[in-house]
This record gives structure tokens, sequence and C-alpha cells, in this order.
């Protein structure tokens, strides 16, 4: 049963869409036609070595919505709680304000971070995978948030990915998007400097002499990410025989098929 859907990608920062599920978004816009929203929780702005939040938060946000341009999002909403606090937002209130984007999009299909992976040591993280699974399996359902402007709505699909994926056996060739990934990862500009400033950081830390790091221009660091999204993205490849490939758990979230033994809904890769 071929249908158009909506997908909602729900994230705790700018970029994380970018690493790891881009090409998939990307494949949904390019092939399926589908309308792809991104709900951005945190306002990034401590996710930096040398600027200061307030530069963070504007740059961040300006440089997330083009990112969604190359992807050819339908939209980018920043939500903008504060940075590595999502954690000490009111869980109602987090959930909420998924459910309520949810409701107002009509998505078929969230993605976000899985709330079930091992080894998440980010809190915004782990905070907003709780938030998105408990809004999509709520939503449907109208005595959860009657106040919200939009009717009740069900997401019938999720797609999880995570930094140490677990249970996650859906495998998304992005052969022929991954130079888009890499694109709208590049607009990330503040977050791209951050990443190497990391990398030098580290290096630093452990006495690591690597010259070619050390003596890289932050703003000529474009080769690298590229090498290392591909090497990446290929080693995840490689296990399903694809050139490049996401990996995600995928998940229904309705009851037919358990209930009926079908496959009413299934991946649309």
């Amino acid at each position: 049963m071929s249908r158009k859907k909506t997908v909602l990608v729900v994230v705790a920062h700018a970029d994380d869409l970018e690493f790891y599920a881009a090409g998939t978004a990307a494949r949904f816009v390019v092939e399926k036609a589908y309308d792809v929203y991104e709900l951005i929780l945190t306002d990034n702005s401590r996710g930096s070595y040398s600027l200061s939040s307030e530069q963070l938060i504007e740059i961040s946000a300006r440089e997330a919505v083009e990112a969604g341009k190359v992807l050819g999002l339908k939209e980018v909403r920043l939500a903008g709680y504060t940075d590595g606090e999502l954690d000490q937002i009111n869980p109602a209130e987090l959930r909420g304000r998924v459910m309520g984007m949810i409701r107002e999009v009509r998505a078929d299909i969230v993605m976000g971070w899985d709330p079930f992976a091992p080894y998440e040591d980010h809190p915004d993280h782990r905070t907003a995978a709780i938030a998105t699974v408990e809004a999509a399996l709520f939503s449907p359902m109208p005595l959860f948030y009657p106040e919200h402007k939009s009717a009740p709505w069900c997401v019938t699909e999720a797609y999880w990915f995570a930094k140490h994926p677990w249970n996650a056996e859906t495998f998304v060739d992005i052969t022929s998007t991954i130079d888009l990934k890499i694109q709208a990862l590049l607009k990330h500009d503040c977050q791209m400097d951050l990443t190497i400033d990391s990398a030098k950081c580290e290096a630093k830390a452990i006495g690591a002499d690597l010259p070619m790091l050390q003596s890289l221009d932050k703003h000529a660091y474009g080769s690298v990410i590229d090498l290392a999204i591909r090497s990446a993205h290929a080693s995840i490849g490689e296990k399903a025989g694809m050139e490049f490939a996401e990996q995600f758990r995928y998940q229904k979230l309705g009851y037919l098929d358990r209930m009926l033994g079908m496959d009413l809904i299934t991946p649309d890769f």
C-alpha cells in the first residue's frame, strides 16, 4: 500500500540529524517526495571552544536552517532549551512539546535517538529519546494533552539511531545521497569547528603527535570531515553489502500488524 508519508526528526542538537540520519532523510525527500520536518530541542549554546553562548545560539540556528535547505526539509524548528540541560526540563513539558509537533504536522514516521540503545553518554540525547518515543506512543490518545490545538494523531513507524546501535537491523543505502549528507553537515560550521577542536584536545591529552591535525586550519576542515563521514558510513554499509549506509532500529509503533500477523506497515527502504 503506497502512500505519501510525513516524517518528523526529533534531535537534541543542530547537527545530530546530519551525522546520523541525513542520508535517509534526503532519500525520503528526493525519492519518496515525503514532507520531512526537524525539531531541534536545544540551543547548542555550549558546543564550542572559542565562541560565546550568545554567538553560538545565533550562528547555530542560522546554520541549522541552511543545512535543512540542503536536505530539502519542509521546516527546521528550534525549541530553544538550554544545551546540556535537557534532562532538567519537566518530562511532561518536553513530551508535550514533541507531541504537539507530531500532531501539528501529522507525522507518520518519527526519527530520533534510540531510547534504549546502550552506552549513550549525553544527557540531552537520552532525554530527547525518551520524550520522542513517549510522545509518539501517546499522540493518538485524546486525553493526553487535550489543550493541543491539533487533533490527536497516530504515528506508525520509528527509525531510531544511536552512537552504539542496539538491535539495529535496518540498513538504509545512502550511496545516492551521501554527498547531500556531507554538504548539509558542512553547513554546521560552528559544530565542525567543535569537532576539529575536540580532536585536537584529545590528541593533546594523550600526547599524540599528529602534525596534520594540529596544523589544520579550522576553516579548511572540509576534506577531513568528508573523509571521516565516508569512512564511517562505508564501514556501516559493508555490513549490509552497500557502498554507504545508515543504521537504524526500525520499530512499528501501531498494533495492527502485531494483532493480525500481517505486514500492513513496512519500511520504505
